[in-house]
């Protein structure tokens, strides 16, 4: 009896241990606090401001979804879900040697604005400023400092 009980309880032990072990798989990593990954999807200038738009993939919701125009006729709109913006990477102290261009894949740590960078003219945009002579802007996107990049690719 104990032994039929045994060879039927452990591959059920078994086979509990691994749906256990596939579930965590599916859930999405946690990160620290302050800590996000993503992906450039563009890097605006002149007239659209100095932007470097992040497509953030975890955590959810710490960004904005939206859709980006240009008025360049050749491109499509830039649709996002979870984007946020943050300065030129050598405005805030991330070296050279970290690529500002799209497609770049990002693991780093992020701030709020303080108050003195939200009222900064040139944070955000070009010095001297671009002469527009249209009405554009850059794409809508919730704004943060990164302050370190952990690693990217």
């Amino acid at each position: 009896m104990k032994r039929t009980t045994l060879k039927i309880l452990l591959p059920l032990f078994l086979l509990s241990m691994i749906w256990a072990g596939c579930d965590k798989n599916n859930e999405p990593e946690k990160l620290p606090l302050n800590h996000a990954k993503g992906t450039i999807i563009d890097v605006t200038t002149q007239c659209y401001g100095e932007v470097v738009l992040i497509e953030v993939d975890n955590p959810q919701g710490i960004g904005t979804a939206g859709t980006f125009n240009t008025l360049e006729e050749d491109t499509k709109p830039l649709t996002y879900q979870n984007a946020i913006g943050v300065p030129y990477f050598s405005k805030i102290g991330i070296p050279d040697s970290v690529p500002q261009t799209i497609g770049t894949k990002l693991y780093f740590t992020y701030r709020e604005l303080t108050e003195e960078e939200r009222q900064d003219p040139y944070l955000f945009s070009p010095n001297p400023p671009a002469p527009c002579y249209t009405l554009v802007g850059p794409p809508s996107a919730k704004r943060y400092i990164i302050t370190k990049i952990i690693s990217y690719q």
